[in-house]
């Protein structure tokens, strides 16, 4: 039996997956998200002598990450743990995909890559600057300083390695398995391509290598990047809603192109937790195991960038189902989730009923409340659950 929490993580993530005693702490949302939420559960598995078993920051945007680098700034080292054990942390940085810099950074370079420091983290958009402890997270360091600092098991190693499909297939947890689906390589190379683009605009005229102060600058430069695509809410003629087919158009972000996406098998429950990944490099990895008489239907599944249509394919939906969907965002900022998605998930025929659950109320999940599916397949809507769902094996 396998228990998940989904918080509630404003527009970003935060997931904390059990199963006797094994623990798997997924993204971290905002500060506001840890002190509020996270931080009481993970003192309540350390009074029963647990630890997390894997921290996995699944990329590097603001409403994943900073949860975790307040857990990591209260926590201490991995020696002496102030609020629980941490045997592993997967995150990809700059210290993963570059070599050590050997070279001396001029002066010009070294005023800019201080400047993006000093912006430090950026605010969520309901933190109080008044009060201190929901914005304590804009203060000190980034993830990847906070890990190298506290001395923790990094990438399986000392973070000099990235967690992708080239370096890592399957990781063995407690007699389980986590398979990873994403990034590949190229998707990390594409990511540095486009720091190294943002660089030059600002008249950065050195070479990229990983050392302190630079490695920070990459943290915080992706972690100050707003999504750029934007929908089309407008219906077609007859007042019809457009459907995903209609308007489905595939992610280009490369900060959620390096998302952490995998496969968790826990307590004889299968979960596919995708992150923010895009939808064509799941499709690729997931048709490779169908061939080899891996099921795609799974316990449940996390869908991809809080329901955004740019990231969940009518080609995905066709691959791959579950009766438990989860759907992290509480429709603010980004206008996450997408009504259209959500009816194409529950469109679908099926012999089980779906249930979808939603960490928030959002305009969308409350359309589908009443939305009558096409194919009469059926499905239920739960709304603001963030208390532990448990998950049976089937």
């Amino acid at each position: 039996m396998l228990n998940v929490r989904m918080y509630p993580a404003q527009n970003g993530d935060a997931f904390l997956v059990s199963s006797n005693g094994t623990n798997l702490l997924i993204d971290g949302g905002y500060a506001k998200t840890f002190n509020n939420h996270i931080l009481s559960d993970l003192r309540e598995k350390a009074s029963k002598g647990e630890c997390l078993d894997l921290v996995i920051a699944t990329h590097i945007d603001s409403d994943h990450i900073l949860g975790l680098i307040r857990f990591l700034s209260q926590n201490g080292s991995s020696l002496q743990p102030q609020i629980i054990p941490v045997k592993n942390i997967w995150h990809n940085s700059l210290r993963n995909l570059t070599a050590p810099c050997e070279s001396i950074i001029v002066a010009e370079d070294l005023e800019l890559l201080k400047a993006i420091n000093r912006r430090g983290h950026p605010t969520a958009e309901t933190e109080n600057a008044a009060n201190p402890k929901e914005i304590s997270a804009r203060q000190g360091s980034t993830f990847s300083s906070l890990i190298h600092q506290g001395k923790y098991l990094w990438n399986g190693s000392d973070g000099t390695k990235s967690i992708s499909l080239e370096n890592i297939h399957n990781f063995s947890i407690s007699g389980d398995n986590i398979r990873v689906l994403s990034p590949s390589k190229q998707r990390l190379e594409d990511l540095l391509k486009s720091w190294k683009k943002d660089l030059q605009k600002y008249g950065y005229k050195g070479t990229i290598g990983s050392g302190a102060i630079i490695d920070d600058a990459f943290e915080f430069s992706f972690e100050h990047r707003c999504e750029t695509q934007k929908k089309d809410p407008t219906p077609v003629s007859g007042g019809r809603r457009k459907t995903l087919e209609e308007i489905y158009k595939p992610d280009d972000s490369p900060t959620n192109g390096s998302s952490i996406a995998t496969i968790v098998e826990l307590g004889g429950a299968r979960l596919l937790m995708l992150a923010d990944a895009w939808a064509e490099d799941i499709i690729e990895v997931l048709s490779q195991l169908k061939s080899t008489g891996c099921s795609m239907m799974f316990d449940a599944i996390k869908i991809s960038h809080h329901g955004s249509f740019h990231n969940t394919s009518p080609e995905l939906l066709k691959l791959v189902d579950a009766p438990m969907y989860f759907i992290s965002s509480n429709g603010n900022t980004h206008g996450h989730p997408d009504i259209e998605l959500l009816t194409a998930i529950v469109d679908r025929p099926a012999d089980f009923s779906r249930t979808l659950y939603f960490n928030y109320s959002t305009p969308a999940s409350n359309e589908l409340i009443d939305y009558k599916t096409q194919t009469g397949a059926s499905f239920l809507v739960c709304e603001n659950a963030t208390d532990w769902i448990q998950i049976q094996e089937n």
